[in-house]
């Protein structure tokens, strides 16, 4: 079981109120932050607290004892200064998680100089998803794990169907990680795992191998 922590969620637009939401429904304990009170009151109901709060007043976030707090998100969609400052002074307070959004290239490179745990570029991310899903039709779900490492979903094809592992994966140097069977998932599948109709196949390795194996399908 998941042991309840508690976060802030600094920014309460689409992007911040959803992460709010799902870590609430989660069963954590959600303080999310906005300077709009329409915003705030929107998610009030949804979230452990919401508050109205100017994150670029020093004292907003001391009073509103943010140290306490196991991690942070901030998520605020257009002041490039505030997030810094924001950022700034949540790791002053003591959180030792902050994962801030990124906005622009500048803005990433000063929040690594910050020291921001994470730093989130949602627009970039997806844009990568999305990019690899349509080249590769196969590809139901795709994560770079940095330096070329990444875990892919393939949904599994007609010509797969009735093959081991060990044939699918014979001539690269890929891991099979998981097949999704239905509901149930199964870890670590051996090599004379036979595929069905339906199965989904999560594979590690280096890129430049699953793309080889692509071509290949």
């Amino acid at each position: 079981m998941i042991e309840k922590q508690q976060f802030i969620v600094i920014g309460l637009g689409i992007f911040g109120a959803t992460i709010a939401r799902e870590l609430t429904q989660l069963g954590h304990e959600v303080l999310g932050i906005d300077a709009d009170e329409l915003r705030v009151n929107r998610l009030a109901d949804e979230i452990t607290h919401a508050v109205i709060a100017d994150v670029t007043d020093e004292n907003a976030l001391i009073e509103l004892n943010a140290g306490n707090y196991d991690a942070a998100v901030v998520a605020i969609g257009r002041n490039v200064e505030a997030a810094m400052l924001a950022t700034l002074q949540l790791q002053e307070l003591g959180v030792t998680k902050v994962w801030t959004k990124a906005l622009t290239n500048q803005h990433h490179r000063v929040l690594e100089r910050l020291g921001a745990t994470r730093i989130i570029a949602p627009e970039y991310e997806m844009g990568v998803r999305i990019s690899q899903e349509l080249n590769y039709p196969m590809v139901h779900d795709y994560l770079n794990l940095g330096k070329d490492y990444v875990v892919v979903e393939f949904h599994t094809t007609e010509d797969l169907i009735g093959k081991t592992i060990e044939k699918i994966i014979d001539d690269v140097d890929v891991a099979a990680l998981v097949v999704k069977r239905n509901t149930e998932v199964h870890a670590h599948p051996g090599l004379d795992w036979e595929i069905r109709r339906g199965d989904r196949l999560v594979l590690g390795g280096w890129i430049d191998e699953l793309r080889k194996l692509v071509k290949n399908l």
